[in-house]
């Protein structure tokens, strides 16, 4: 049960914050049109809040750097405590994003911590540090399995940034994810538009219903590999014009699911893009 939860969990996070990880490096110096996403969200489980999650991200000419942080409340911290920070740097590609470099680092219930790095290299597998080092023999991730991917936080900015995604359906894309212990799929899908209002009254208007899938590749036990009862994932998803011409980001306001253990769900509190929150249009 408790792999269950957490690996739901993960997934919902998979699309508003870092997966287990944190820490790091500044983006390289740079040139060229600057623009810049903030979001701050809060984790709520059966209506109650669990927790909250903030992400800051910049891209500057061809570079872009985000920094997330995560942290839980209330009663889960009796069981699950949990401070996670990640930064992420790379490249700015004409429709994707090329990571160079993810740190993370987290501390867990009883000053359990884990810190883990990851170094993307074109053409190369990822490297991997990790302290404690942690062993994956058994569950391994084939080096060809972690080429072209995503750590969990560019992964995060690859989809909210609308870079990847066909022209006017920010649910057109797919990150394939690498975090250091497991390889999996997020995969985004239309399935209509709607008018939507937020319960905190921070958006009200017009967005895309998203249905999210999240499919395990590699670096799983067989169990969790075999197991099909996932439960479905949904955002609503507005998009907004960035000041650097050509670029609409993709901000997911809401992302749920309803599961055994009662309704999951991740809530946007504030979001910022170029340093202005954005109207609904005709708002």
């Amino acid at each position: 049960m408790k792999l269950r939860i957490a690996a739901f969990g993960l997934t919902l996070l998979a699309f508003t914050g870092p997966a287990l990880a944190a820490g790091g490096a500044g983006a390289e110096q740079s040139a060229g049109p600057t623009s810049a996403l903030t979001m701050a969200m809060k984790i709520y489980a059966g209506g109650i809040t669990i927790g909250k999650v903030d992400m800051d991200a910049k891209f500057i000419g061809d570079r872009y750097h985000v920094v997330s942080n995560l942290e839980t409340s209330g009663v889960v911290n009796a069981f699950w405590q949990s401070q996670i920070q990640a930064t992420s740097s790379g490249r700015l590609d004409a429709h994707s994003l090329q990571p160079s470099l993810y740190d993370s680092f987290y501390t867990g219930h009883k000053a359990n911590h884990q810190e883990v790095s990851l170094t993307f290299e074109d053409g190369s597998p990822t490297r991997l540090y990790a302290d404690p080092p942690y062993s994956t023999r058994g569950f391994d991730v084939k080096p060809e399995e972690m080429r072209s991917t995503f750590d969990p936080l560019s992964a995060v900015l690859y989809i909210s940034s609308g870079i990847g995604a066909v022209a006017n359906n920010p649910c057109s894309v797919r990150a394939p994810v690498y975090d250091g212990r497991r390889r999996y799929n997020i995969t985004l899908t239309k399935v209509r538009q709607e008018n939507v209002s937020l319960d905190n009254g921070l958006y009200k208007g017009p967005a895309y219903v998203c249905a999210i899938e999240y499919k395990q590749i590699a670096g799983f036990k067989p169990r969790v590999l075999g197991d099909v009862n996932f439960p479905a994932i949904t955002a609503w998803v507005a998009t907004f014009p960035s000041s650097v011409t050509g670029r609409t980001y993709a901000v997911p306001l809401k992302v749920w699911a309803d599961s055994q253990y009662g309704r999951i769900a991740v809530v946007v509190t504030s979001f910022k893009i170029d340093g202005v929150q954005p109207r609904a249009p005709g708002g």
